[in-house]
C-alpha cells in the first residue's frame, strides 16, 4: 500500500524564475491604431462639410464608437476608431450642448436623429477625395432622416 510519504513528488519541468521576472516587463508598446487608420486629409475633407443634424458648417469630425459586426467595426474603450467612421457634426451638435452626442448614448443618439451612421461613414469614406460628392452625401442623408 502507497503511503503520502511514499509518493513521488512531482518534478518542475522548468527551473524556478527568479523574483521579480513575472512582473510587467517594460516593452515597447505597438501603437494604439496603425496608420492606416489615420487619414489627416480624409478628416479636413469631413471638416468642410455640413453637420449631419443642422445643416450648420463648419464641423467637426465625429468618430462613430459603437461596434457593429455587419460593417467590421470593433470598439475599445478609449481608443479612437478609425478615421473611416467619421462622421461631420458641427461642434454644438458634436460636443457643446447638452443634447449633444458625446453626452448621450450615442447608438441611441443617432436613432433618434434618424440617420444610420454606419452606413453615412461607408457612403462618405466611398466618395473620399471628392468633396462635391461627399457633400452630395451629406445632403441626401440629411434628406432621408427618418423623423
Amino acid at each position: 500500500m502507497e503511503t503520502v510519504l511514499n509518493r513521488p513528488r512531482p518534478q518542475r519541468l522548468a527551473p524556478p524564475s527568479p523574483p521579480g521576472s513575472l512582473l510587467k516587463r517594460a516593452v515597447e508598446r505597438p501603437q494604439q491604431r496603425a496608420e492606416a487608420d489615420r487619414d489627416p486629409d480624409y478628416l479636413g475633407q469631413i471638416r468642410a462639410c455640413p453637420c449631419l443634424h443642422c445643416g450648420m458648417e463648419p464641423s467637426e469630425a465625429a468618430h462613430v464608437r459603437y461596434a457593429s459586426a455587419a460593417f467590421g467595426k470593433a470598439s475599445g474603450m478609449g481608443k479612437t476608431p478609425s478615421d473611416r467612421f467619421a462622421l461631420p457634426l458641427c461642434a454644438e451638435h458634436h460636443r457643446l450642448s447638452r443634447h449633444a452626442q458625446h453626452h448621450h448614448g450615442e447608438r441611441q443618439w443617432w436613432e433618434v436623429l434618424g440617420i444610420n451612421p454606419l452606413i453615412c461613414a461607408e457612403n462618405l469614406y466611398a466618395c473620399r477625395g471628392d468633396l462635391v460628392a461627399m457633400r452630395a452625401v451629406i445632403f441626401l442623408t440629411i434628406s432621408q432622416r427618418e423623423k
